[in-house]
């Protein structure tokens, strides 16, 4: 594996070449924009993971190594302090204990309808620091496509008055076909943590042909109160189009990696824009100096530019070319901090 910096240098690199000096601070948020942005961030990613395209993942970890990596997981954010400063957020994975099918009668609607169900029970609740609470809880599933079923699944969580339901998204790689899906359960999730009474009882509904599929939930945790520091608010944008610290989500559902990431499954890219008048944020002499050639030239030396000053981490559970599930740190990907050099 190589190391942290070598491996955020190409997506840094690639990403800021999007946002910087060419768009002279001025890109919006347009549909055309983020999608150069995703598609910089894609490339930057497989790049420095040594892969030209996503892997095509035949087999999935067992519970038991995608528990361990989970631990590992932990540790690793921690030993990179993203626990006590990752203004992102804190993420869980939890997996069933187990995942059976129901059969006729165990159902009642079972006995009148041909529908397939499968039951997953999570007992394991999670560790929740301190000073953390829960923002969201995602229920993920994934599956293989082996022929013709139907896109659309129900399911039901013991002690919920309603049942939820979510179509299968196709995912491509590598020419294989597969399909994900996530639900929203952070109320039933919520409800299951604070009364601390069983396992969550998750029912999973399907037509057609009977199929297997991974399930997991994915916890998002939170600060329970604000904690920006000055260095931060700092970077708050305003209406002056100055240098300064913009937000944008990636999901890599929507990227249509959830096949192959397995946390986390969203992050805060932020990125540095704006212009830099002359002795604004400079980082250095050099970059006054540079600032007052440009005033002299009139354009002929150009101003300095708006870009990161300082990273916070973030780690990369994921599947390598050869099937493996590993982590990979990335020290200088997400900016939390601009100037102008």
């Amino acid at each position: 594996m190589s190391t942290p910096h070598t491996t955020a240098a190409a997506v840094t690199s690639l990403v800021i070449a999007c946002l910087c000096c060419s768009a002279r601070g001025q890109m919006s948020h347009g549909d055309t924009e983020r999608r150069l942005v995703l598609e910089a961030l894609k490339t930057g990613i497989l790049s420095s993971l040594g892969m030209e395209e996503p892997p095509f993942v035949q087999q999935k970890a067992s519970k038991v190594e995608l528990r361990e990596m989970q631990r590992l997981y932990q540790e690793k954010l921690s030993e990179l302090g993203v626990n006590s400063s990752q203004v992102n957020g804190l993420s869980t994975l939890l997996l069933p204990h187990r995942v059976q099918k129901l059969m006729p009668g165990q159902r009642a609607d079972q006995r009148r309808r041909p529908l397939h169900w499968h039951r997953a029970e999570f007992t394991e609740r999670p560790s929740i620091r301190e000073e953390l609470s829960m923002v969201r809880a995602q229920l993920h599933m994934s599956r293989q496509v082996l022929g013709r079923a139907t896109a659309r699944v129900k399911v039901h969580i013991r002690g919920s008055k309603s049942t939820k339901q979510a179509m299968w998204t196709d995912v491509t790689a590598n020419g294989n076909l597969s399909q994900s899906l996530a639900l929203d359960v952070s109320a039933e999730v919520q409800k299951w943590i604070q009364d601390d009474a069983g396992p969550l009882v998750v029912d999973v509904r399907h037509k057609g042909v009977d199929y297997d599929f991974n399930i997991s939930l994915m916890l998002t945790h939170g600060h329970k109160t604000s904690r920006t520091t000055r260095s931060n608010k700092e970077e708050e944008c305003d209406e002056r189009d100055l240098c300064c610290r913009q937000s944008m989500t990636v999901s890599f559902k929507d990227i249509g990696w959830t096949d192959w990431v397995v946390a986390p499954l969203e992050y805060t890219m932020h990125f540095c824009q704006g212009s830099c008048p002359h002795n604004y944020r400079p980082a250095s002499m050099h970059t006054q100096v540079k600032s007052r050639l440009a005033q002299i030239s009139k354009g002929g030396i150009p101003r300095p530019c708006c870009v990161p000053a300082a990273y916070q981490p973030m780690v990369l559970m994921h599947y390598d070319s050869h099937g493996k599930l590993k982590l990979t740190p990335f020290e200088d990907l997400i900016v939390s901090k601009c100037h102008c050099a």
